[in-house]
């Protein structure tokens, strides 16, 4: 065994030359590069000289730059701000004019005589729009949008449009402060859209949507039906309602028997899934003897028929 391993330790003649050569040609390759070392030469001064200069020309500029970038910056915002308040002296002194008034009723044109921004037009609209109303002129102040010096320049020009003096209590009959407006009583099945927007709190969209659901319906039979027009909030029909009047009542009909689909799922009161309902109720058991038929389906309670039975008849009635 040792003979094995002693034959695994030694070399050969052959080896211990290959070995030497090895090593020497690393040792050539390693002090090589000591004998070829490329000559630097003398430096040039011009060129050193020439690039400094640069290189202190180029500073000075970019400092130039940056406080000329700082100034226009100044100036820049300065200029815009000058801009702005020029424009609103001008928009004040070409566009303003001043005049009595009361925001409860004032319409887009008249909001603009008085010098308001179109965003805060659109948004005392809205507000109106939505049963909104003004009791005070400070009620002004709570709109967002609405600047401090727009106030104390139309505060004085305030003046609110009460109830009818029948519905005013007797703290509000001050005429320096108070002015009565008498509100046209409305019969609610003949009101066209611009009769519903001298109402206080009915704007143009508002009266359009009373009289369009109007139309649907085939007629109002009572005054709290107008409360349930869609956008029109219970204050605001609350503050109408003592307006309103009902001196016509015709109601354009449905006849259960020969009504289709489409003219049945139109009906605000039915819609599509009482329209399924009366469709399948006239396959399976025939024709309608009398409105009162439609208390069999299931889905119809006593509440529903009521507020439905106006609109109905049967080819019998």
């Amino acid at each position: 065994m040792w003979e094995t391993i002693r034959g695994y330790l030694t070399f050969t003649r052959k080896e211990r030359f290959g070995v030497l050569f090895l090593l020497l040609l690393i040792c050539i390759l390693f002090f090589l590069p000591y004998f070829f070392r490329p000559t630097v030469g003398q430096p040039d001064q011009a060129a050193y000289d020439k690039m400094k200069k640069e290189i202190v020309k180029f500073e000075s500029v970019n400092t130039d730059t940056s406080e000329k970038t700082d100034l226009d910056g100044s100036y820049t915002s300065k200029k815009n701000a000058l801009t702005a308040g020029n424009e609103r002296k001008q928009r004040t002194s070409l566009h303003t004019e001043l005049f009595y008034f009361d925001p409860n009723n004032l319409n887009l044109n008249e909001w603009r005589r008085l010098g308001l921004h179109e965003r805060l037009i659109q948004t005392i609209l809205h507000y109106i729009e939505k049963g909104g109303r003004f009791r005070k002129a400070e009620d002004l102040k709570k709109l967002y949008g609405f600047q401090n010096s727009d106030y104390q320049r139309l505060s004085p020009y305030v003046r609110i449009t009460d109830a009818p003096k029948d519905l005013r209590s007797s703290s509000d009959k001050d005429p320096e402060t108070f002015f009565v407006k008498k509100f046209i009583v409305t019969d609610i099945n003949l009101a066209d859209s611009a009769e519903w927007s001298r109402l206080p709190g009915i704007g143009e969209k508002l009266a359009s949507r009373i009289v369009h659901f109007r139309e649907k319906l085939g007629g109002f039979y009572q005054v709290d039906q107008v409360g349930e027009t869609f956008g029109l909030p219970d204050s605001g029909f609350q503050k109408i309602k003592p307006f309103l009047r009902l001196n016509t009542f015709t109601l354009n009909q449905i006849d259960l028997n020969t009504a289709t689909k489409e003219i049945l799922q139109s009906h605000p009161y039915i819609r599509w899934q009482y329209a399924k309902a009366i469709l399948e109720y006239r396959t399976q058991h025939g024709a309608f003897h009398s409105v009162d038929d439609l208390l069999q389906i299931a889905t119809i309670d006593s509440v529903k028929f009521e507020k439905l039975k106006p609109y109905l008849v049967t080819g019998g009635q």
